[in-house]
């Protein structure tokens, strides 16, 4: 199978050494590079760009500012709410991410014991759960019930468990070698120590990987906080670009040229939304390259036994 392998890798046309080829697949790979950074760079111009070079260029790929302005980004930052939004995303984030990641692995890991009373029952009742779902009224009065409404824990709560994300890491632990818990559990320790010191430690790659789709999910949602959570203080700050973005373009515009006294040197409503846009992709964008790898891993994750 190895030589069959090496014998398919040398009549490649990429590694005879085809110019066609390799300048097809660079010229493919470069378009691509392009059409995944030209559209932030095009923001990135866009929010430092007042309306007075906007007025007067015909270009439509804004290769560099029109102008130069970052009133845009003072507007945002000087808005107080702006300050706390990201207080509450940054806690939803790391906690959220947190506290799944644990639920997750305590979850999975039981069910990944052949010998645990209800197996089927319970693995049924989670898939069950994840296609059908009660909706969004039922949610709704159900977190009125218990009183989290208006309470940043619900964000936190509400996404708390994720079937697929219990039956992919089940399926990993159990492709773990059960000669790993056997000698430690011959050496006296107990489900809850071999858990913690022999399980978790080799799960790591796993769980970072789930812990990596989870801080993006927390810190991309805004659509929960909208709906139970009423105090602006308490809002995430994708709520309040949102409402910068669409409802307040006009006032923050008027109370800006009014303070002023000018307009050319403004930014537009178009730059505004840029600005909010990339106020809350950086975040992401300087996290995303430690964490790369854990999206390759998670695409074979639970897909190789044994």
């Amino acid at each position: 199978m190895i030589q069959a392998a090496e014998k398919k890798r040398r009549r490649s046309p990429i590694n005879r050494g085809n110019p066609v080829a390799k300048a097809l697949i660079y010229i493919f790979l470069l378009i691509f590079m392009i059409s995944v950074i030209y559209p932030i760079y095009y923001l990135l111009m866009y929010s430092v760009s007042n309306y007075g070079g906007l007025s007067t260029s015909t270009d439509p790929f804004m290769l560099y500012p029109k102008g130069f302005t970052l009133k845009a980004y003072e507007i945002f930052f000087s808005q107080n709410y702006i300050h706390t939004g990201f207080g509450v995303t940054i806690f939803r984030t790391i906690t959220g991410t947190f506290l799944t990641v644990i639920v997750t692995a305590l979850t999975a890991y039981p069910l990944s014991k052949r010998d645990l009373p209800g197996r089927k029952f319970l693995i049924w009742f989670f898939m069950l759960n994840m296609f059908f779902q009660g909706g969004l009224i039922p949610t709704y009065l159900t977190i009125k019930n218990v009183g989290l409404l208006d309470n940043i824990w619900v964000l936190v709560l509400v996404p708390l468990c994720n079937t697929y994300y219990i039956l992919l890491l089940r399926e990993y632990f159990e492709g773990l070698p059960e000669a790993l818990e056997e000698a430690a559990h011959i050496d006296g320790a107990s489900a809850l120590q071999i858990f913690a010191y022999v399980i978790l430690p080799i799960s790591i790659p796993s769980l970072m990987t789930i812990g990596t789709w989870v801080f993006f999910t927390h810190w991309n949602s805004y659509f929960d906080s909208m709906i139970y959570i009423s105090s602006t203080a308490k809002h995430v700050v994708q709520v309040h670009i949102r409402r910068l973005v669409i409802e307040q373009n006009n006032m923050l515009m008027a109370s800006t040229i009014a303070v002023s006294g000018g307009k050319m040197d403004q930014p537009t409503e178009q730059s505004m939304r840029a600005a909010g846009i990339m106020i809350t992709i950086v975040p992401v964008l300087i996290v995303y390259p430690f964490v790369r790898q854990y999206f390759s891993k998670g695409m074979v994750l639970g897909a190789v036994k044994g």
